[in-house]
């Protein structure tokens, strides 16, 4: 979905007004937000109004409650001092007359319904100290200029239902972890990569990944190609059947652009099954050679040595197919001698090159700097077969 925000508003600021945006809808705790000083009261009350509050999308697709709790609290406090020291003035100079949100404010006054949805969250909350419920998540990203030509104030979005827990149902992929949007960061920098590629994700989780990729294929295609050219396919793969329902409804959202791409799949994947014999006849080399992928990309998908054996003869067959480029991946550190290991087994058949990228957090989304996975090292890896021409 395509968001363009209107620069009737502090914009010129630093954009601390869109910061705040993207920051509550990506649940960064109130804590770690940043509250636009630099804006008048009657600036920052509008928008949290209109914007925030009362924004379509966000009402359509809004955070937890718990988080919009902690966040209206917050809101409110600073909107308060900043009452106190300010006196709303009805237009910027004496000839001009004041404008239809300035109107709607009077004496610095919230607007009550700002504190009716404050008061309702505190009402209808559930144990704090309970695990913290399943939340939409918007995260907004811009495109390179090689896949967008709109203006500067164009966004694109990116929402999903996810879990705030660590692990939920026995398994990680609810949730969106760092790897994913460094290695999203990756491709939308570096779009060309995947213009015209059927694209297979190993372990797509709860769908990022997937929604990058359908977007740029779009974008290729309306800026670059004839409308009516079919769109080359995305293959989302995982092993557990609830992460892959997840991952589908969150794809498929309405307000995600790839719920408009026609030639999306979703297939279970053991990568074990690529370790049974005989090579020519497992399971794994039919599906790779039936789904004829041109890129394979993984985010976070070395977390445990159990895994590498599997993993590492997964990308060997992938990339015994001619029309298979590159296996583009990004692993966050959390391991060294379990990333070396990976590295150490993948590069005795294959060509494993590190990839140097400026992500040392991932700059393309706002992201809470202390949350899961903060400070990690993530690192980029294409992997192709020995004197591959890729």
């Amino acid at each position: 979905m395509s968001m363009t925000f209107t620069n009737d508003v502090c914009y010129g600021n630093d954009n601390e007004l869109l910061a705040l945006l993207k920051g509550y809808s990506a649940l960064i705790p109130p804590l770690h937000l940043k509250f636009p000083t630099q804006c008048s009261f009657t600036e920052v009350h509008t928008f949290l109004l209109h914007q925030v509050l009362l924004g379509p999308h966000l009402e359509q697709y809004p955070p937890s409650g718990r988080y919009q709790q902690s966040f209206w609290k917050w809101a409110i406090e600073h909107l308060e001092r900043m009452d106190q020291d300010e006196e709303v003035s009805y237009a910027t100079e004496p000839h001009e007359k004041a404008t239809h949100s300035q109107l709607h404010i009077k004496d610095g006054e919230i607007d009550t319904r700002i504190y009716d949805r404050y008061l309702s969250l505190i009402s209808g909350s559930t144990d704090p100290s309970g695990p913290p419920p399943d939340s939409y998540m918007t995260y907004y990203w811009k495109p390179s200029s090689s896949l967008s030509s709109a203006d500067r104030s164009s966004h694109e979005t990116i929402t999903l239902l996810e879990s705030r827990t660590t692990i939920e149902g026995g398994t990680t992929g609810l949730r969106t972890w760092c790897a994913s949007f460094v290695l999203g960061s990756y491709l939308i920098a570096n779009a060309e990569t995947i213009r015209d590629q059927t694209v297979l994700e190993l372990g797509c989780g709860s769908g990022f990944l997937g929604i990058i990729v359908a977007t740029i294929q779009q974008k290729f295609n309306e800026r670059h190609q004839s409308h009516h050219q079919a769109l080359p396919a995305v293959l989302l793969t995982d092993v557990n059947a609830g992460v892959l329902s997840r991952c589908r409804d969150n794809v498929q959202l309405r307000c995600n652009q790839s719920s408009n791409h026609p030639n999306i799949t979703f297939s279970t994947l053991d990568w074990f099954d690529a370790l049974s014999l005989p090579f020519s006849e497992n399971t794994m080399t039919a599906f790779l050679s039936k789904m004829s992928a041109g890129v394979v990309i993984g985010a976070d998908i070395v977390f445990d040595p159990i895994l590498v054996p599997p993993l590492v003869a997964t990308l060997r067959i992938a990339l015994s197919f001619k029309k298979t480029r590159m296996v583009v991946v990004a692993l966050t550190v959390r391991n060294e001698q379990t990333l070396a290991h990976f590295v150490t087994e993948a590069a005795k058949e294959l060509c494993v090159e590190e990839v140097p990228h400026a992500f040392t957090s991932a700059t393309y989304f706002d992201l809470d700097t202390t949350g899961v996975d903060a400070g990690l090292d993530v690192k980029i890896f294409k992997i192709t077969l020995h004197n591959s021409a890729s």
